[in-house]
Order: C-alpha cells, then structure tokens, then sequence
C-alpha cells in the first residue's frame, strides 16, 4: 500500500534557527549594556603607578627646557666670541695706530730736550744765585718767579725726609747729620735756590722756613735792591736747616706778613697739606691734642681755615714735592692756585 506524504507547513523553524536567534539576542545585549558600570575600581597600585607616569612626564618637561636653555646659552657664547673677535680685530688696529703716535710723540720730546738743553746752557743775567747743571736741571714748564714783593715758604718739617710715614719714623730718629743729607730734603733746599736764582734782579725777596715754628732767612728779610751778598746769606742760612716736627703753614705765613707787609706772591714749597695750626673744630683739636697724628679731613679744614687766614692780595704759588697718604693735597692746593692766579707744580723726581 503506497504510503501518503504530509502536507508541508508554511512556516518551519528548525532547531539550529533557534539558537542562532538566541546567539544574536545575547550579542545585542552585549553591545547595549555600559561597560564602565562594570569596570573594577582603581586599585593603589594602580594610582602609583599613574602618579609615577605623572611624574616622568613633569621631568620630561624640567629636562626639556633645560636643553633648550643650555642651547640658548651656547649660541649666545657662539655670538659673544664673534663679537669679541671682531672687537679684538678693531682693537690690534686702534693699537697700531697709537704706537705709531706714541713714536712720533717721543721724537718731537727728544728734539725739545735738545732745545731745552740749548737753552738752559745759556747765561742768566738777572740770576741772583747762580745753579749748576744743565738741561732740564735748571727748567720747569709753567713756573715763572715774577713779581716785585716775593715771599718763599719753605717747609722743614720732618715729612721733608722721607716719601712715606714708616721712612719718614725711621729718619726722624737718625742723627742731623744723617737727616741733612736725605735726598728728598736735598731737593728741596735745590728747589728754595731755584726759586732765588729765578728771582728778577729789582725785586724783594723774603724767604721763611717754616714747621711748627718759622725762621727768617739771611741777614735782613727783604732789601731793594738785590744784592749777591743778601741772597748768598739765604742760601747758607737753608744749608743750615735741619727738618723736624709739623707743618704749620699759618705761622710761615703770619711770619712773612711781619717782616715783609707788602708782600704779592709767595711761592710756598711743601709736600702736603698742614698738620698743624688754629681755628679748628673740637673734633679736630681733640685729635691734635691728644695723638701725634691728625685725620686726613681735619687736615683739609685746617688748610681751608690757614687760607682764610691768609688774607686777600696774594697770588699763591705751589710747588708739591712727593708724600704718599695725602691723596688731597694736590687737588686743594691746585684750587688755592687758581682761585689767585697762581701756579701749581708737581715736578717730576729727577728735578731740579
């Protein structure tokens, strides 16, 4: 008996169709649901390590810049040692340039000591005291002795010796035979003759030594006119002179005012400013009275106070001999000059 087929069924799922669609519901829900909802807390391993990330990247930055600063003073340095090059370059030419002035300089004094030489080699009519030596031994740029009244300061205190304060401690101690024959106080009585010698014939000369006391030099303080024999009792009376104590200049020139009233220039030689004299202050005369040295701004207040003293009518004249640790003498005295019309002079040390 032949067997009869069923008849199919429109819609079939078998079992496989099943779970595929059961596989693609579970993917679906996979995909929809927030996975950060079921992310594991930070642990404190996990925050370290983070920190010690933060932290190596900071230095990264730290080293970074520092490169960039090293590279920024390399080409910088680089730069400098171009610029230095060429200064260097400019600066050998500059050199060049001087040396070749300097030459020329040194050739034009070389013939002016020529002349110089020509010159002083020549007979001084109107000298009062004749000098020897020759060339510039007998010659001073700018210092001219003029005048009808004229008035020498010299100063025989004990700086006179010496061209700093331990030589000059040490000499004070010698015996005057000793002191007399000192090279600085041989300049200076070979500047008070120079000063004689330069005097014009018609004029009055007057020469006062001073320290802290002062002494007239010659016979007679002033006589019109000059004779050989007065000038030549001058000299003899400085040969005699031996230098100690202070400098007060206020009695050398109270002393030229008495004997020589109608005095008009005075040339004073001296290698400071004074130590010693009147009208200070109570800080200063304090010092004076008390120690054996004297400050250096109560010596420029005891200057100030002794050209107060001095009066007007005077053209002052100065020649400053060498002396170390008195670094405003020459500035103050070279004011004094000025301010009278005067001349100031600081000789180099081969002369006179």
């Amino acid at each position: 008996m032949r067997l009869k087929r069923r008849p199919e069924d429109g819609f079939n799922m078998s079992f496989l169709d099943v779970m595929a669609c059961g596989l693609g519901a579970i993917i679906l829900i996979f995909i929809l649901v927030d996975f950060h909802a079921f992310m594991p807390e930070p642990t404190d391993e996990t925050n370290q390590l983070q920190q010690e990330l933060n932290a190596a990247e900071s230095q990264q930055e730290q080293l970074q810049k520092s490169i960039d600063e090293i590279n920024d003073k390399i080409a910088m340095e680089t730069w400098t040692q171009q610029d230095s090059q060429t200064s260097q370059a400019d600066t050998s030419g500059e050199q060049s340039k001087l040396l070749q002035q300097i030459s020329t300089e040194i050739a034009v004094v070389a013939d002016l000591e020529k002349q110089i030489a020509a010159i002083a080699s020549l007979p001084v009519p109107d000298a009062n005291v004749q000098l020897s030596g020759t060339g510039q031994q007998n010659y001073i740029t700018g210092m001219k002795v003029e005048g009808k009244e004229i008035g020498i300061l010299l100063d025989k205190s004990a700086s006179m010796m010496g061209y700093n304060l331990l030589e000059i401690l040490q000499l004070t101690a010698m015996q005057d035979g000793q002191k007399v024959s000192q090279r600085k106080w041989l300049r200076t009585k070979r500047t008070a003759q120079w000063l004689i010698a330069r005097a014009p014939q018609n004029s009055k000369i007057s020469v006062i030594a001073f320290s802290d006391n002062a002494l007239v030099m010659g016979n007679r303080a002033a006589s019109s006119p000059r004779v050989s024999d007065s000038m030549s009792a001058i000299v003899r009376d400085i040969g005699k002179l031996i230098p100690s104590g202070g400098t007060n200049l206020q009695v050398g020139l109270e002393k030229l005012r008495e004997v020589h009233p109608n005095i008009t220039d005075v040339y004073i030689v001296t290698d400071g400013l004074p130590t010693l004299g009147d009208g200070l202050g109570a800080r200063c005369k304090g010092l004076l009275t008390t120690k054996k040295t004297i400050s250096s701004q109560c010596r420029q207040e005891l200057l100030i106070e002794t050209i107060k003293r001095a009066g007007h009518g005077l053209r002052i004249n100065v020649i400053l001999l060498p002396l170390e640790g008195d670094p405003y003498a020459a500035s103050m005295y070279w004011r004094w000059t000025q301010v009278t019309q005067g001349t100031f002079l600081a000789p180099a040390g081969e002369w006179p």
